[in-house]
């Protein structure tokens, strides 16, 4: 039997509440084997300003995960550096674990915006993508993937770094440990 393997990607700078529902909705309804937390290195369809050290944005998903009570960090994004192709990272992993059934989270922000995502035909017979709703209430996706209804959280981490900038509470939006962690080590402050 396949082993199921749910990747959920993105820069997570910071992660925040709004992505630890996301995680949480979609473990409790796939129940994969192992679930992994993909930080890229640098995402090819996002502006990269208040860019934070890899290794910071790790520590504050282990952070996250400690509150979740499930996930790991996979690195492959990180370790590879530059821009960052789902494409090429899949197609890794997917070799380092043979007999695996790979499932790929999405918001319906990305999955409006899958046809400009690199080699996304050879992507689509890789993986099976898991489409959240994100800034809508009801979605409607391609019938090989996978629709999860979560309930809405406007919440991004854009949001979060101009609040710490504006010296604005975060408090529940992020998990307390994170919070503690932007705080002491003086992220997004200017």
């Amino acid at each position: 039997m396949k082993k199921k393997i749910i990747l959920y990607g993105g820069q997570f700078n910071p992660i925040h509440i709004a992505h630890m529902m996301v995680a949480s909705e979609v473990y409790h309804v796939i129940k994969p084997d192992e679930f992994y937390f993909l930080p890229s290195y640098m995402s090819p369809l996002k502006e990269h300003s208040d860019f934070l050290e890899a290794s910071q944005r790790i520590k504050m998903i282990e952070l996250a995960i400690a509150t979740l009570g499930f996930g790991k960090i996979s690195e492959e994004e990180i370790e590879r550096k530059g821009q960052s192709y789902t494409y090429d990272t899949l197609s890794s992993l997917i070799k380092s674990h043979p007999n695996s059934e790979f499932y790929f989270i999405i918001g319906t922000d990305q999955y409006d915006q899958l046809d400009k995502w690199y080699n996304i035909d050879e992507l689509k017979k890789l993986i099976t993508f898991i489409v959240v709703n994100r800034e809508k209430d009801v979605q409607s996706v391609e019938e090989d993937m996978i629709s999860i209804t979560i309930p809405r959280m406007d919440i991004s981490s854009s949001m979060i770094r101009e609040r710490v900038k504006a010296k604005q509470s975060i408090q529940i939006l992020v998990p307390q440990s994170v919070e503690h962690y932007i705080r002491e080590e003086g992220l997004y402050e200017n």
